[in-house]
């Protein structure tokens, strides 16, 4: 943005303004500091605080790095602001899709979990829309206006905080157990209240979590031993199919693509259907995962990323790429296709699925682990890339579908189905026995009080979806239009 450049720019020998090379490469680097601590500070204050003194804590975040944007005079102070805003974008990683897998019933919790993911790609449009209005602009305008949208999620989710309740598994692991009950009561319908079962579902989760307590303390040590090695290592994979496979491609390749192919001048079009079909992609899979299931959704992504990638690599480096408008097409539909995949297959699913394995005691230490495997794969994506590709071009396609061809391969041999699944059930389903094949998880039947939970939270759960959707909108609502720079 001109106005941005004049602000924080230098000019050059030719009299243009400009950002020199250090400092850009400062500002588009620290940011990932940003939101690896958002993440690392995910599971000691949430356990500490709860949900919503978290929430209100991103969203003061959130305010004060915008504040610190819009009144910078120097560079660093405007890049100290956002790595603020990263912070935020860390917690919201890790916060919205946690709380919104606690408070919904087993039957929607994919749903659920998975909103904030089509939000944040509509967010991307919306962001994309404003940054063209003003991508001519000189005066101060310019740049000011695009940021200080940042600030405009985070005060209406102030204001909506109101109407939301505290987790009520929270709470029951406090010891606040009629608190508990009353939120339960606020997020179940009259006519499973008239049934008593939210008395039933707190006295079930009581008595599992008092359980998992006598035998486990849920410290970072027992991450290494049992079965949650093998959940870490689950969640590893997925964020890193998710990134690495497909995600950052776009990003990473598909602007300089345009403009090596002739068609930067189109580049603002092609972003926008492609954030268009992410938010499509991901509205698809957060309506159909509660039915048709995580693994069929993942495999037909996975392998759908793994054709888009080949197709990009084999016609974006062809020798008439720039002339033969066939080639062009086929490299454009592929990334649009790319991105649609991406979120099909691992765009929600890595963050509910790493959210269901944690069991009773694991969740938040699990989220941070998998949350920061998707921050590292960001950064490694968008710095490695550029060197890449200055050896190999368009071949580096090929790298991306090997990766995204791992992510095939976990979706198929190792991805467990939990669909259905209580929160509570899913530590029966990996001790007994240690190991299963992905497709032998939905067959298994359950006895314990994680089976109890899910057949009380599986009660009236339709019902439940209208209500449940005011809770888990008012804290998705804080998606930072910042997320989409990374």
């Amino acid at each position: 943005m001109p106005g941005f450049l004049n602000q924080f720019g230098e000019r050059n020998s030719a009299g243009k303004m400009v950002l020199d090379t250090e400092k850009k490469a400062i500002m588009n680097s620290v940011v990932y500091l940003g939101r690896m601590v958002g993440v690392f500070i995910f599971e000691p204050m949430t356990e500490r605080l709860g949900y919503k003194k978290m929430f209100i804590f991103l969203c003061l975040i959130q305010l004060v790095g915008v504040t610190i944007e819009l009144t910078s005079k120097e560079w660093i102070q405007f890049t100290v602001g956002r790595v603020l805003t990263y912070v935020t974008i860390g917690l919201i990683e890790a916060v919205i899709p946690s709380y919104s897998a606690e408070v919904s019933p087993a039957p929607l919790r994919g749903f659920f979990s998975g909103l904030f993911v089509p939000l944040q790609s509509s967010v991307g449009m919306l962001t994309s829309g404003v940054a063209r209005a003003f991508a001519t602009t000189q005066g101060p305008v310019g740049w000011l206006v695009p940021i200080s949208l940042q600030g405009i999620p985070s005060l209406v989710g102030l204001s909506l905080i109101l109407f939301t309740v505290e987790s009520p598994r929270w709470l029951i692991s406090k010891g606040r157990h009629e608190e508990a009950l009353t939120n339960l009561r606020r997020l179940r319908t009259q006519r499973d209240c008239d049934a008593g079962l939210p008395e039933m579902e707190v006295a079930a989760l009581r008595e599992a979590i008092e359980y998992s307590n006598s035998i486990s303390q849920g410290s970072w040590k027992e991450v290494l031993s049992g079965t949650y090695w093998r959940r870490a290592v689950y969640a590893c994979i997925m964020f890193m199919a998710y990134e690495a496979g497909g995600n950052q491609f776009y990003n990473a390749y598909g602007p300089s693509f345009l403009v090596d192919a002739g068609l930067g001048s189109k580049a603002f079009i092609y972003g926008i259907i492609v954030n268009m079909c992410g938010a499509l992609g991901s509205l698809l899979t957060i309506l159909t995962t509660d039915t048709i299931g995580r693994r069929p959704l993942c495999i037909a992504g996975s392998a759908a990323l793994v054709v888009w990638d080949c197709l990009i690599a084999v016609y974006g480096g062809a020798e008439d790429i720039t002339t033969n408008s066939t080639k062009q097409n086929i490299v454009v539909a592929s990334f649009i296709l790319l991105i649609f995949s991406t979120k099909v297959a691992f765009a929600s699913h890595s963050f509910i699925v790493t959210i269901e394995m944690g069991g009773v005691r694991m969740r938040k230490k699990l989220m941070m682990i998998g949350a920061s495997q998707d921050v590292l794969w960001s950064f490694l994506t968008a710095f490695f890339t550029p060197y890449i590709m200055k050896s190999i071009h368009a071949n580096i396609g090929f790298v991306f579908a090997g990766i995204a061809g791992i992510g095939f391969i976990y979706a198929v041999l190792l991805l467990p189905e939990l669909r259905g699944r209580s929160l509570e059930e899913v530590d029966e389903l990996f001790e007994n026995p240690r190991f299963r094949w992905g497709w032998q998880y939905q067959g298994v039947k359950t006895t314990g009080i994680g089976a109890e939970i899910a057949n009380l939270e599986r009660h009236g759960a339709h019902a439940d979806a209208e209500q449940g959707k005011d809770v888990a909108v008012a804290q998705h609502v804080v998606l930072d239009e910042e997320d989409e720079k990374r």
